[in-house]
């Protein structure tokens, strides 16, 4: 090794010397020479031969010609300069570097370099015999030494690649120390580091000769069309901002960057970060989020913060006013993403300061977008700022937003309704305070009454507008002005117009109605309905009145206006000249009346509109929007006069005769569709208000008539053929009827509706696919139960098993969905008992055989596959069929069986011994024998009784669902189609005598062995179930039962890692079952100190944490030897400090917390000093973070394992407290320093995840300070005057206070939001209460200034509210 080294070296020495050989034009060979050597040298006994390489280059580099301007460009000198770096110890590597003025070239490449030029045929004699090549891609090894090629784009972005590079690891060199600090030479290589930044310790006007181009770049390289990142971009900016930071410190920093860097700062962050539009670049998503981070960092620290500052403490706003200026070349970018800037970087300023920073900023920006050129630049920066303003709730003044209205809103040839509605959002008292705003109202208002002026997008912001100002006026108690605004704007300027669009909608109606009691007395309310009542525009007044009739609910508000409304709406006289539209509205308002009224109030009304409600209701087109209003306002009439009251019998008379046209007449609207434009309403609208509105009036109906309306029951039949458009009609029927359960509390309705879906069933073969019996079943699906009786469950049997095959017909494999719903739904009739005429068992023979027919069809051309769905749909199928036969057979044994149920049963058992056990058939037989033999087996009195029929029913029960299930199991290799079967045999097999089942299938364990493991490691769940059969049967065929080899699962969604946990979980638990305790800690060892111990699979964590549930140690093994749940702790706790998988993460914690809990008396000091440990060491580690931003519940987990110590084990703490200590301090850093969740809006904002596990920590620090009497009492105490509580208190109190400053210390370093600071006051003041006075003297004594003056405000919260009051 030593030879190769000293080889190496003098070839590197060799290669050196050799630069000063030859012409200009055999550099780039020589440099390529030298770099070969270079980059695979990690530096030897001496660096004298890398100085004289550095000195060489520098050199080379230095001065004006263009020799040295090639150099400088060429990026293989910089790639050799970077390793050259590493190289040199750091004090020899400062002065090379200082003597040879690296800074200065430095500053001219880059400036070269900033400066890219169009390709151009060279006109220098010198350079006229090189020949021109195509500029490589960045990418691309291999670089040109023409000049006019490395001044090309893609030249100077080589070049600064390299360039960037080499100075990131010169930044990087000073502050890396190859020698701990013991070593002689420490200190020696830390002063060159200081060296090295000196040369950049240069004022911040000097700095920008650096800075500048370095910004310059990184916007070249956004702009860069050739594909391919450049190496090392995205530590650009981090480097571009480690560069400023070494610079010489000046009162004069933010305005240089304020000058130089803010227009290029802006514009690149805009395009970084889409503000105020995303656009395409070509850098990666990775680099360019962290080019946005670092950027928006450097901008904020140097002149944001800066800027904040000096308005704040001297109303100084210059560094705004020049950074507005000279950014406003390109304002459309440029000033939404200052403002971006200042109103997202609150800070620890007080909301006031904040606001009023933002608000001088937004001033500056308004004034210099009018100096814009072109105008639609200012334009287009004014309304993403006002976007951005109204996105973050920003608080801006009125005189500023009423400058934006004048000045861009309202514009002479084109007014900007986004502008508007950005500034009605912001505060709509810009418009209602003064003149001028009302002015600036009346302007935008007098555009609405010209709506069909306005554009599709533009009348939806005005319609937007109009409910924002309708808010706006109820926040400033001005309901009054709104209402007479409203009926202003609202009233067409030709009475025979429309009203008009804008004020009318039904948006503005609804938040009208939403705040009208909050903002109004009912003294108020009164006053303003009598002054509409007496307007002359009555179709505006009904509006209106209609709109604050749905707004009142409380029953002042009722009393004080509710017949005042309907007076006002009817002081006209009804006209045939009306609109549907206002005719609707008024009865509308008599229907809303008529539910809050008396008797009496009701009689009047009828007295009143009676006469015009009859005439409606007998001569208007049904399809009307005031028709369907009459009819409502009709049917409230009805229920207002129910029962006895005077025109009850008119009312009910009225509304049955209009249900009885609305049969007769439907034919007439049953095709029309709803035209909300036109107002038409079609025969399902009155359905389903009938449902949804009234579902009392089909019973009040029925009361009246004595039947069910013939207009739905009508609508649930369709007739003849397949008529698609009534079997909609009669779906959505279906639908709404079935969301109504108290619908179904009369039995005459219940009967006529059930009647009715069950006549949805087509009977006839051709229709068992068809659309209405589709609906028929999903309607009897979805209707409750109870509602089901006797005679309407066998009416629906029978329709069903009409679509059965005959005995001799052959079974066709009808669609699976069909089967699906039909199974369900007879498993639902058949759960009471149900008869029909032609029960028989053969029935289930037949359904059978149609899910035999689908199965075998679904597998044909794919007998060897594993077609998992496939199985999964046809097991599922036949455990339905396996059901149904349960429950009948359950009918038929139950009580005395008559002449009926013998008659049945004894066809059962005839059926069941003619059975085909081979094996395309064994399906059917296994699922139809197992459901008899384990039903009739609970009824010994039927089972007795058909004993002494002399049927022989002996042999059938003992003997043949034994062979039969046994010959489908043993009859070979199980794939595809025959997997069912399997399952269905295992499971039929799983309730026998398991000696007979053992002795039946021993021939067949070795296949179902095989089987099992395939079927596991390719995923497919059925080989758990097949493996849990030998487990309960065969316990030693499996060896190591859970050596398994399992497929990686692949799938993340919740459902497939429930099903997966859950079937591991059965099958752990039933091999559990069947160990002792050391067979378990046996596998617990296989299982962690195994083979697989490398692996750490989820499958395997979960079987673990099962298993450790199934243990119960009672002491800690006394051999050495043994395996014990104190080694299984701590090879938890071993895994658990490895682990980076959130899943993982979370099952072992599970574990080990399990452990601690369940079996306490197993643990050692060492198991809990381990535990401690272990979670300190987690809390340190960076991928930490990462797990706590994948998984909400990670630190809530990592917590509890600290409260069971706490609570389980507090005593083992005694003498450890420094390690417990530790671990505290861990989690408190881990709590706090979350760069993820800090970045995530401003400290006031909310974060509940962080808020809740602040609360977690928080629960920790109350327990050790305030213990339970159980966690600390000691049997033999000696002492009398001090109880265990007090003593343990004590003995914490002397620790705990280095908690507070660790809090206090992050608090410094971290944002840490209000929220979370909130959550741990509880356990903080815990501390502070246990505390010594001495204690919080030594505390105090150890902060510096700025801690103590944290802790004096946490001190005085803490008196004012923190006294600590227990557990």
């Amino acid at each position: 090794m030593e030879k190769k080294l000293i080889t190496t070296e003098y070839a590197l020495l060799s290669s050196v010397r050799a630069l000063d050989q030859g012409d200009v034009e055999t550099i780039p060979e020589r440099l390529e020479r030298v770099w070969d050597i270079i980059s695979e040298y990690n530096g030897g006994y001496f660096h004298a031969t890398e100085e004289m390489l550095l000195r060489w280059l520098l050199k080379n580099m230095t001065g004006s010609t263009a020799n040295a301007e090639r150099l400088r460009r060429y990026p293989r000198a910089w790639d050799i300069l970077r390793k050259v770096f590493v190289l040199i110890i750091p004090y020899s590597l400062a002065k090379s570097l200082a003597d040879r003025r690296f800074t200065i070239i430095l500053q001219q490449t880059l400036k070269e370099i900033a400066q890219p030029q169009q390709e151009t045929a060279p006109t220098n004699d010198e350079e006229s015999d090189v020949e021109m090549t195509d500029a490589p891609s960045p990418a691309s090894p291999s670089v040109s030494f023409n000049l006019s090629t490395q001044k090309s784009v893609q030249g100077c972005l080589q070049t600064a690649e390299a360039v960037f590079e080499a100075l990131r690891t010169l930044l990087a060199r000073c502050d890396f120390n190859p020698v701990g600090r013991e070593h002689p030479h420490f200190q020696f290589h830390r002063m060159g580091g200081h060296h090295i930044k000196s040369m950049f310790y240069t004022s911040s006007t000097e700095m920008m000769e650096l800075m500048v181009p370095m910004l310059t770049l990184c916007d070249l390289a956004i702009k860069n069309t050739t594909p391919g990142p450049l190496k090392g971009q995205s530590w650009w900016l981090s480097t571009f901002g480690a560069t400023w930071d070494l610079h010489q410190r000046g009162p004069r920093d933010a305005a240089e960057v304020a000058t130089h860097l803010s227009l290029l700062g802006t514009r690149l962050l805009g395009k970084l970060t889409g503000v105020p539009q995303q656009i395409s670049l070509t850098i990666e998503p990775l680099t360019q989020e962290r080019w946005a981070k670092d950027l928006r960092r450097f901008l904020a620290r140097n002149l944001i913060l800066p800027g904040r500052a000096a308005f704040l403490n001297r109303k100084a706003e210059e560094l705004v006013q020049v950074a507005v200026e000279i950014s406003s070349i390109s304002s459309s970018i440029t000033f939404p993403v200052l403002f971006d800037l200042v109103s997202g970087h609150g800070g620890n300023t007080s909301i006031k300061d904040h606001e009023s920073w933002a608000q001088s900023v937004f001033d500056h920006i308004l004034k210099a977008s009018k100096r814009v050129s072109p105008p639609s630049n200012g334009l287009a920066a004014i309304r993403s700022i006002m976007d951005m303003a109204v996105a973050r709730n920003t608080v801006l003044t009125i005189s500023s937003l009423r400058r934006v209205c004048k000045e861009y809103a309202l514009r002479k040839n084109e007014d900007d309704w986004d502008l508007l509605l950005s500034i009605v959002k912001l505060n709509p008292d810009v418009f209602l305070l003064s003149d001028e705003g009302k002015e600036l109202l009346d302007q935008i208002l007098d555009k609405t009454q010209k709506s069909e002026l306005l554009s599709e997008g533009d009348f939806e912001k005005g319609a937007k507008f109009v409910v924002l100002l309708a808010d706006g006026y109820a926040q400033a108690r001005e309901v009054p002005t709104l209402i007479k605004t409203w009926y202003k704007y609202l009233a067409p300027s030709n009475p025979k117009d429309k009203l008009q669009p804008l004020w009318a909608q039904e948006e503005l109606a609804k938040t009208f109605a939403r705040f009208l009691q909050s903002s109004l007395t009912s003294d108020q309310l009164a006053g303003l309905v009598g002054w509409l009542s007496v307007q002359k525009v009555h179709a505006a007044k009904i509006h209106i009145l209609a709109a604050i009739s749905r707004g009142i609910s409380q029953e002042a508000y009722i009393d004080a206006v509710n017949m005042a409304v309907f007076d006002g709406v009817f002081a006209e006289k009804i006209s045939k000249k009306d609109s549907p539209a206002v005719s609707a509205c008024r009865w509308n308002v008599a229907e809303i009346t008529l539910r809050r009224v008396t008797v009496e109030e009701a009689g009047k009304i009828w007295e009143r509109v009676g006469s015009d409600l009859e005439k409606t209701l007998r001569n208007s087109p049904m399809q009307q929007e005031d028709t369907f209003a009459a009819f409502r306002c009709c049917v409230s009439m009805w229920l207002a006069n129910y029962t006895g009251a005077k025109h009850e019998k008119e009312a009910a008379g009225l509304a049955c005769s209009f249900v009885e046209r609305l049969e007769k007449d439907s034919e007439t609207i049953m095709e029309v569709e709803v035209d909300s434009a036109a107002g038409t309403v079609t025969k399902e609208a009155y359905i389903e208000w009938i449902f949804s509105g009234w579902p009392q009036l089909v019973a009040l109906f029925v009361k009246k008539t004595g039947q069910v309306p013939k207009v739905i029951l009508s609508a649930m039949k369709p007739s003849g053929a397949e008529d698609s458009s009534r079997i909609d009609i009669a779906s959505k029927v279906s639908d709404l009827v079935c969301n109504v359960d108290s619908i179904f509390d009369n039995l005459q309705v219940a009967d006529a509706l059930l009647d009715a879906f069950i006549s949805l069933i087509d009977t006839s073969i051709a229709g068992r696919g068809g659309r209405s019996t589709n609906v028929g079943i999903r309607s009897l699906l979805a209707i409750p139960f109870e509602a089901l009786r006797s005679n309407h469950r066998g009416a629906a049997m029978k329709a069903l098993v009409a679509h059965l095959p005959g005995e001799s017909d052959k079974a066709e494999a009808i669609g699976v969905e069909y089967w699906r719903s039909v199974l369900a739904l007879m498993v639902k009739l058949m759960g009471r008992p149900a008869r029909y005429e032609g029960m028989s068992f053969k029935q289930l023979e037949a359904i059978g055989r149609c899910l035999l027919a689908i199965h075998k069809r679904s597998n044909r051309g794919s007998r060897d596959d594993l077609i998992t769905d496939e199985v999964t749909r046809d097991l599922e199928n036949f455990e339905e069929l396996e059901l149904l036969t349960t429950l009948t057979i359950r009918q038929m044994a139950s009580g005395t069986l008559g002449d009926f149920e013998k008659t049945y049963l004894s066809e059962a058992i005839s059926i069941l011994r003619n059975l085909s056990w081979s094996s395309s058939d064994a399906i059917v037989s296994v699922v139809l024998l197992r459901a008899f033999v384990s039903e009739i087996e609970k009824h010994p009195h039927a089972l007795k009784q058909l004993q002494e029929s002399d049927l022989e029913i002996d042999s059938l029960i003992n003997n043949d669902l034994l062979q039969g299930a046994a010959t489908v199991v043993t009859s070979g290799k199980w794939r595809g189609k025959k997997l069912v079967s399997l399952l269905l045999a295992l499971s039929a097999l799983d309730g026998l005598d398991r000696a007979a089942v053992q002795k039946a299938v021993a021939e067949a364990v070795p296949s179902l062995l095989e089987t099992s493991n395939t079927l596991i490691a390719n995923d497919v769940s059925a080989g758990w179930k097949v493996r849990m059969f030998l487990a309960n049967h065969f316990p030693q065929a499996l060896g190591s039962p859970f050596k398994i080899t399992m497929h990686p699962s692949t799938s993340n969604s919740d459902n497939s890692v429930e099903q997966e946990a859950s079937v591991l979980n059965e099958y752990t638990n039933t091999v559990a079952r069947a160990a002792d305790e050391a067979t378990k800690l046996l596998y617990l060892k296989e299982l962690l100190l195994g083979e697989n111990d490398g692996e750490s699979r989820t499958e395997y964590l979960r079987i673990i944490g099962t298993l450790i549930r199934h243990l119960r140690g009672s002491k800690p093994s006394e051999s050495t030897a043994s395996f014990d749940l104190s080694q299984v702790h701590n090879a938890l706790c071993r895994k658990l400090e490895r682990t980076t998988s959130p899943a993982h993460f979370l099952l072992l914690a599970e574990a080990i917390e399990s452990i601690l809990v369940e079996s306490p008396a197993c643990m050692t000091q060492w198991n809990i000093d381990l535990t401690l440990s272990t979670v300190a060491v987690i809390g340190s580690h960076s991928s930490m973070q990462v797990i706590i931003a994948a998984s909400p519940i990670a630190y809530a987990q990592l917590s509890n394992l600290v409260e069971v110590v706490i609570k389980r084990h507090r005593k083992r703490l005694d003498g450890h407290f420094h390690i417990f200590l530790g671990t505290l301090q861990a989690l408190l850093r881990l709590l706090l320093a979350r760069p993820y969740d800090a970045s995530n809006g401003n400290i006031t904002a909310p974060h509940p995840v962080w808020e809740k596990d602040a609360r977690h920590f928080s629960r920790l620090l109350t327990l050790i300070c305030e213990p339970i009497n159980a966690s600390v009492s000691r049997s033999n105490s000696n002492s009398k005057l001090e109880s265990d509580k007090d003593r343990a208190k004590k003995y914490v109190g002397q620790y705990m206070y280095l908690v507070i400053m660790q809090y206090i210390k992050l608090q410094l370093e971290c944002v840490v939001p209000h929220v979370v600071r909130e959550a741990l006051e509880k356990g903080v003041f815990s501390i502070v209460s246990i505390t010594s006075r001495g204690g919080l003297k030594i505390m105090t004594d150890g902060m510096d200034q700025s801690g103590r003056a944290v802790f004096k405000e946490l001190y005085a919260k803490y008196e004012k509210f923190g006294k600590w009051s227990g557990v």
